[in-house]
C-alpha cells in the first residue's frame, strides 16, 4: 500500500516528475504498474487503491489540480474541490479492471504552477535527468516541497 513515506522513495520519483501525473495510467506507471509487457496489475483493486491514495496525498501537499475532468463532469468546482469529493468521485468513475485506454476518459491532472515554476527556478528544463536533478539541485524532494510551497 502506498503511503507518503514511501511515495517519495527513489523508485517513485517520477510521479513528481511535471508530466508525471496527467493520466491515471501514468500514475499509476510511475508507482510500479505496467513494468513489463501485457502486465495487467494496473486492473487489480490493489492498483485502484494506490492510485487512489496517491491522488489523496498530492492534493493534502496541495501539489496537483484537475485540468480535465473527463466523460462524466461532476457537480465540483474545477478549481476548488475539495479533496473527499475528488476521491469520492474517482471511486465512481473509476472500475476495478478499467483498461488504460479507458483512463483516457477519466479525469486528468496537473501539477500547480506554483511547484513547476520552482522547479524551473531550480534549473529543471525538458531535457533534464529527473533523479539526478532531484539528487543534486533538489536533495530531499519531501522537504524542499514543504519549503518552497505558498
Amino acid at each position: 500500500m502506498i503511503k507518503k513515506s514511501n511515495l517519495f522513495n527513489e523508485e517513485n520519483l517520477n510521479i513528481f516528475t511535471p508530466d508525471g501525473i496527467e493520466f491515471i495510467h501514468f500514475i499509476l506507471a510511475n508507482i510500479g504498474y505496467y513494468q513489463v509487457l501485457n502486465d495487467k496489475s494496473h486492473l487489480t483493486a490493489q492498483a485502484r487503491a494506490d492510485g487512489l491514495k496517491v491522488v489523496e496525498i498530492l492534493c493534502d501537499m496541495e501539489l496537483i489540480e484537475v485540468f480535465h475532468w473527463g466523460q462524466e463532469t461532476p457537480n465540483i468546482s474545477k478549481t476548488n474541490f475539495e479533496k473527499t469529493e475528488l476521491i469520492a468521485f474517482l471511486r465512481k468513475v473509476w472500475k476495478i479492471g478499467t483498461e488504460t485506454h479507458e483512463f483516457d476518459g477519466l479525469p486528468m491532472f496537473i501539477y500547480k504552477k506554483w511547484y513547476l515554476d520552482a522547479l524551473e527556478e531550480k534549473g529543471l528544463t525538458h531535457t533534464t535527468h529527473w533523479k539526478t536533478f532531484v539528487k543534486e539541485q533538489i536533495g530531499d524532494l519531501e522537504q524542499w516541497i514543504e519549503e518552497v510551497r505558498p
